[in-house]
């Protein structure tokens, strides 16, 4: 069993600090810039494609669900989860920003551990999860965007080892993930959610089966922290 590579844990997939994330991009001076630019140089591809390759999967949640098979590194799929949202871009971006607390209902505590930069920051999150389960710890280096063609958004992070982050319950490592928010007209945006991520503990069939739909559900519930908030206002105007 000890020879067995199965498990996440004995492959050590730990998040990597800001200059192993920098030396991804297979340049002597990359940083961890570079590692980000990569990453939304990523995404705009993928919409530059239309998302080819994404094959189709079918959810009980209310969002359409897709995912892509990864070549490099674990096992992991890439899962993506789109939604209309009656928001604005920019109005989303700040709920996904600043505002965690109105959509998780799984959190715990979050903060700022560093800001790098007007655009980008070092990120701790912490999610509760269903006993007796420990509680789950994000640190993420993230980065976003508000100047992008057609009036769209994109927040992208992943993990990164910071000194300056204890860890709080069981250390997640978010190889990637991605939030692309378009406008659609008549003040609705388009959310798609791209993850792949290690929450640990879990087989890696969990990750085929079952993951996709906590992003999907994910995506749910930031369209539906929007919905509850334009009928809590009808509500008060209406008294």
């Amino acid at each position: 069993m000890s020879r067995c590579r199965n498990s996440y844990t004995e492959q050590e997939l730990k998040p990597l600090t800001l200059e192993a994330l920098g030396r991804l991009c297979n340049e002597e001076s990359a940083s961890y810039q570079h590692f980000l630019q990569d990453c939304v140089d990523s995404l705009f591809k993928e919409v530059k494609e239309k998302f080819k390759g994404w094959v189709s999967y079918s959810t009980s949640e209310q969002a359409e669900l897709s995912y892509k098979k990864v070549s490099e590194g674990p096992p992991l799929r890439l899962w993506r989860a789109t939604i209309e949202v009656p928001a604005s871009p920019e109005e989303i971006l700040k709920r996904l920003l600043k505002e965690q607390h109105l959509w998780d209902v799984d959190l715990l505590d979050s903060k700022v551990i560093e800001i790098l930069d007007s655009q980008t920051e070092i990120y701790q999150y912490v999610q509760n999860s269903m006993a007796p389960h420990p509680a789950r710890d994000y640190v993420v280096l993230r980065t976003w965007r508000t100047n992008l063609p057609k009036g769209a958004c994109a927040l992208l992070f992943a993990s990164v080892d910071h000194d300056r982050a204890p860890v709080v319950g069981v250390r997640v490592n978010v190889l990637l993930a991605r939030y692309l928010i378009e406008p659609c007209g008549s003040g609705k945006s388009k959310l798609t959610y791209m993850c792949r991520a290690d929450l640990r503990g879990h087989m890696p069939e969990w990750y085929t089966k079952s993951f996709g739909h906590l992003c999907a559900a994910e995506v749910v519930k930031i369209r539906d922290s929007f919905s509850n908030q334009s009928t809590e206002t009808k509500d008060t105007k209406s008294r």
